[in-house]
């Protein structure tokens, strides 16, 4: 597989599928704000642990472009 096509599937990955789940996090973030039950603060710490591992996916892909190239 080349670099091109490494980098074409990470983007297609983070645009596909971990921008809708942490855009929902974040939404049902905004929505139970006003609860006290720590709901809110459950979903920002999941959207957040979405992140980062979303950039850890992009960095192990760039890596793998690397390589391959």
């Amino acid at each position: 597989m080349s670099a091109e096509q490494i980098l074409r599937m990470a983007s297609r990955r983070m645009w596909r599928f971990w921008s809708p789940m942490v855009g929902f996090l974040l939404v049902f973030c905004g929505l139970t704000a006003q609860l006290n039950n720590g709901v809110s603060g459950l979903a920002a710490l999941v959207a957040l642990m979405l992140v980062i591992t979303a950039c850890g996916d992009w960095f192990i892909s760039e890596r793998a472009a690397y390589n391959a190239a």
